[in-house]
């Protein structure tokens, strides 16, 4: 019978699951609430399809599909806001997270106001 060798993680070091149950937990329940919509994930799928490039990649001349909904100014549970769509962007995952690093103080780094 194969045995697995041991699993040796840094100290302190979470799964993936546990990080996401955390930012579950932080995170505004209005905003939740929100995200959970059918409107939401209608409005999101017509907004890709609307918008099927990242916006980000587009302005330094690379061509990548969209697969996120950015509000361009954190919304903060605000519904009016939330839904204005003029105040959304496309993104792929990659930029969407390099911008949520460096806007809503994640890895790291310290939250800047908008």
């Amino acid at each position: 019978m194969a045995v697995c060798p041991p699993i040796h993680r840094p100290v302190g070091r979470r799964e993936k699951r546990e990080r996401d149950q955390d930012y579950a937990r932080r995170r505004n329940p209005e905003a939740r609430a929100l995200y959970r919509s059918k409107r939401w994930r209608t409005e999101r799928a017509a907004f890709l399809h609307q918008h099927p490039l990242c916006v980000e990649c587009q302005r330094h001349d690379l061509i990548r599909p969209a697969n996120v909904v950015d509000h361009i100014d954190p919304h903060g549970g605000d519904e009016t806001v939330f839904w204005d769509r003029s105040r959304w962007q496309a993104l792929c995952a990659s930029c969407h997270g390099r911008k949520t690093a460096a806007k809503d103080g994640g890895f790291g780094n310290t939250k800047r106001c908008s």
